[in-house]
């Protein structure tokens, strides 16, 4: 028997050292490799072997690792740095979007609307016309409404949400399918819009959002799994290998679940939980249960992240603020914005998750919705004395200086999107947050030199553009794509592109306590990573947005290439 077992254990060291010993399955040489530990941090070549990187170095000698059946790939001096990691994003919502009015890149209303009236021709058997994209900017009272919509005037009902997933506009047809009119009252979180002589505009605001919403037809689970398809094609072709869903319920973590068992999934990706004051306790355990049954051990699924939404938009004037809009008398019931919760039942929220070990996501846009966020981790890890929880407040769009050093202090990460804050598209955020508030708007650099640790997302499809290079590009240059405006809008807060990349990669992981996996390129760790059409670290820093992604790996496999 001994025998046996001393045969048995030979075997298994001869195999290991075997697999050790053997060539990479995949060498990139010839490159400039940005590993992300610093500034200067770079190589010629890595070498990679199944699903993680085995040895970097020069080309020379990571060459002579090849096996012959290793691929060999020669970027001929192109960039190479780890793949994105878009910690905020409703990918369900984004995919499914692929399927149905797509307006995120209509600049205009007239380019909003001709895309609208196309989708409905090409889609004459389609129930509902549903869709998102349009831009507060495109209407002058910041807001859809019948007149302005005229032309979607249809036998068809049609609902079309803001960019930002916040507002939504609903044709006559909707309106009347839903039973609204000038005696329709809402109340809540949010407004049913109505014009002067109290009729309904088309507008909503919100949870009045559900009024038309909720007789949208329901998606099929193979829909969604058809639509997470198409997002999953999407997202490679612009780099990004890691997603952190900001919402979410069970349903959302069995289709990534399906995918990852299929074999499908060529990202990885994080869930959360959306909890709001009507989630039971029952459903609070059901998700302690999913935290602790998917662990943190597969480096493809995890599910151990909350989120909340403790106010709204600053468009809408549903994000809480400490001082009333600038575009509002103070008389009017939005003057200082709305919250979605009461501060008690939140902190105690927050209490219990935090004690659960779950790392909690709260939307914050206001100034007061930051500060309300803040107070409440700050509550919850002095009472449960968990100070390493790397709690997260989203989006940050305006906070009160006196707030900006806290982050820091209580080891809470700013998770925020530069691609909200292009010019060309805050004009009427701007006059809503006025002037005295402007400089402390979409504040990148403000908190990096309070030394919080920034994390970049795009909160796809609340947004104008996924694609992680644009918001790199407003990040560095807080100036639009066609270079507006000249001296860059609120420029003190410009970051570096050091700066950006890491907060779109390396920052992604920390916040998932992942930062010993991905988020860079070294040994041991995932293969992961991105080449690029150009080097963003040398051109114009104006140019950057025209950077395309070439190549994207994923777990040592190329997943996307545009050769």
């Amino acid at each position: 028997m001994r025998n046996i077992l001393v045969l048995l254990l030979s075997c298994f060291l001869f195999s290991q050292c075997k697999t050790e010993g053997s060539p990479p399955t995949l060498i990139i040489h010839n490159a400039k490799i940005w590993t992300g530990e610093s500034e200067n941090s770079f190589v010629e070549a890595i070498a990679i072997k199944e699903s993680l990187i085995v040895a970097i170095g020069d080309s020379e000698s990571i060459l002579a690792l090849a096996g012959p059946e290793t691929q060999v790939l020669d970027l001929a001096g192109k960039l190479a740095t780890a793949g994105f990691n878009d910690a905020h994003i409703h990918f369900l919502g984004g995919s499914m979007g692929l399927t149905q009015v797509e307006l995120s890149g209509a600049e205009t209303f007239d380019a909003a609307i001709t895309s609208t009236l196309k989708f409905i021709d090409d889609n004459p058997d389609k129930e509902w016309i549903t869709g998102r994209g349009w831009q507060y900017t495109f209407f002058e009272s910041g807001l859809p409404d019948h007149e302005t919509m005229k032309a979607l005037d249809i036998d068809r009902p049609v609902f079309i949400r803001a960019y930002d997933g916040h507002s939504a506009y609903a044709n006559p047809k909707a309106m009347e399918l839903a039973g609204l009119n000038g005696t329709s009252v809402f109340t809540g979180f949010g407004e049913l819009v109505k014009d002067e002589n109290g009729k309904p505009t088309g507008a909503l605001k919100e949870n009045a959002m559900g009024l038309v919403g909720n007789l949208v037809p329901e998606d099929t689970f193979e829909d969604e799994l058809n639509g997470l398809r198409k997002g999953l094609e999407y997202a490679a072709s612009l780099g990004i290998t890691s997603v952190q869903n900001a919402s979410g319920s069970e349903k959302d973590l069995r289709l990534f679940q399906t995918l990852y068992d299929n074999g499908e999934l060529t990202l990885r990706y994080a869930a959360a939980f959306s909890v709001s004051e009507e989630t039971s306790p029952s459903q609070l355990e059901r998700f302690a249960f999913l935290k602790d049954s998917v662990g943190v051990t597969n480096p493809w699924i995890r599910a151990d992240a909350i989120k909340f939404m403790i106010d709204g938009v600053i468009e809408g004037h549903t994000g809480a603020m400490l001082a009333p809009y600038s575009d509002l008398p103070s008389s009017d019931p939005l003057a200082f914005g709305l919250l979605n919760f009461s501060i008690k039942n939140y902190q105690n929220l927050v209490k219990t998750l935090d004690a659960k070990g779950f790392r909690l996501y709260t939307h914050a846009i206001g100034d007061r919705g930051v500060r309300e966020v803040l107070n409440a981790y700050e509550k919850a890890m002095l009472g449960n004395d968990s100070m390493e929880r790397r709690h997260r407040v989203e989006h940050i769009e305006t906070i009160n200086p006196d707030d900006i050093p806290r982050f820091s202090k209580l080891g809470v990460l700013p998770s925020m999107e530069p691609i909200h804050a292009e010019p060309g598209t805050t004009t009427v955020w701007s006059k809503a947050v006025g002037e005295e508030r402007l400089p402390f708007s979409f504040a990148w650099r403000s908190l990096l030199d309070s030394d919080a640790k920034l994390v970049f997302s795009s909160d796809w499809p609340a947004c104008i553009s996924l694609n992680p290079i644009r918001g790199i590009h407003d990040a560095v240059n807080r100036r639009n794509p066609s270079g507006y405006p000249a001296e860059g809008w609120i420029p003190q807060e410009r970051i570096s592109i050091f700066e950006a990349m890491k907060a779109y990669t390396s920052m992604g992981a920390y916040s998932s306590f992942e930062e010993g996996s991905k988020g860079l390129l070294k040994e041991g760790y995932l293969a992961d990573l991105v080449v690029f059409s150009k080097d963003l670290f040398t051109i114009d820093p104006m140019e950057i947005h025209q950077v395309v992604v070439q190549k994207t790996v994923v777990d040592g496999k190329i997943v996307y290439s545009k050769d």
